[in-house]
């Protein structure tokens, strides 16, 4: 038997991922001057966050693009559009900021569109730099690690009866191609003899 065993576990976590990416859209507020800009909805978000588990190791990995709907608005004016985060992920914080558009053009549209491009890109930057942190941290909580646990066992056990239910059919199969051979033998030796 090999003693090198390896075993290889994937855990999804998307789910969790996307609600942690828009509670932190979300929460970005940007101020320049008169002009207050906010995002109020994700429109989409596609990609996918999964902890891979081998040799003991935890690796977390994740890619994202999301699609997001910006409102900017001062005393006088508003402007709304939407931009896209273009390949967030768990190797580097280095995502693009594309399609900075605006639904229509008014007095503050062109500065909330700098203002995305600048300022909310920075905010995007520094709140998404904890984000593997705060997904890892799922892995980590007690009680998932605890029914993590009672799920390998379980898994375990059942591989380990499957393995003896298979070894005593096996027996059982051996035992019976013994017995035909044993009576091919008999039956040859008699043809023989005559």
């Amino acid at each position: 038997m090999n003693r090198f065993l390896w075993h290889w576990e994937e855990k999804n976590y998307t789910n969790i991922a996307k609600q942690l990416i828009e509670q932190k859209i979300n929460s970005i507020k940007v101020q320049s001057g008169d002009v207050t800009l906010t995002n109020i909805e994700i429109k989409s978000i596609s990609g996918d966050a999964q902890v891979n588990i081998r040799k003991g190791k935890q690796v977390l990995v994740y890619d994202f693009d999301i699609e997001v709907e910006w409102r900017g608005q001062n005393e006088n004016d508003e402007a709304e559009g939407t931009y896209k985060i273009k390949d967030l992920n768990s190797l580097d914080n280095d995502f693009q900021l594309i399609h900075i558009n605006s639904k229509s053009k008014t007095k503050i549209s062109d500065k909330c569109k700098d203002l995305v491009k600048r300022d909310m890109h920075l905010k995007l930057k520094e709140c998404f730099q904890t984000l593997m942190q705060e997904i890892g941290q799922f892995e980590s909580d007690p009680e998932k690690l605890k029914k993590d646990q009672e799920a390998r066992k379980y898994a375990e056990e059942q591989i380990k009866l499957a393995k003896e239910q298979n070894g005593e059919q096996k027996e059982r199969i051996f035992q019976e191609q013994k017995l035909k051979e044993m009576k091919m033998k008999q039956e040859f030796q008699q043809i023989m003899s005559q």
